[in-house]
């Protein structure tokens, strides 16, 4: 897989912040910076808010098209591990 040049990490912590998120990111756009969003969340932040692995995906996805995004996107679940264990990870 080859990733833009600019990706940015955007945590949605509260599973609300998804839109105001990317729509930072068409602000950038707007001014020429092509910046490509990777959202993400910990386990343990799963746990603290009660939300799931894919509730991260479908916000994002929700966003997408609310805002109309036609720009590469991204969530990264790699490092999340119910062992307790971090292993660092390249967005996906």
């Amino acid at each position: 897989m080859q990733l833009e040049k600019l990706t940015l990490g955007v945590g949605d912590r509260f599973a609300y912040q998804a839109a105001a998120q990317l729509r930072a990111f068409q602000k950038a756009a707007a001014q020429g910076v092509d910046v490509v969003p990777v959202w993400n969340k910990s386990n343990r932040e799963h746990q603290f808010v009660g939300s799931k692995p894919a509730s991260v995906k479908a916000a994002a996805q929700s966003a997408v098209a609310e805002l109309g995004w036609n720009k590469s996107w991204y969530v990264d679940a790699d490092h999340i591990q119910l062992a307790g264990h971090h292993k660092d990870s390249a967005a996906r």
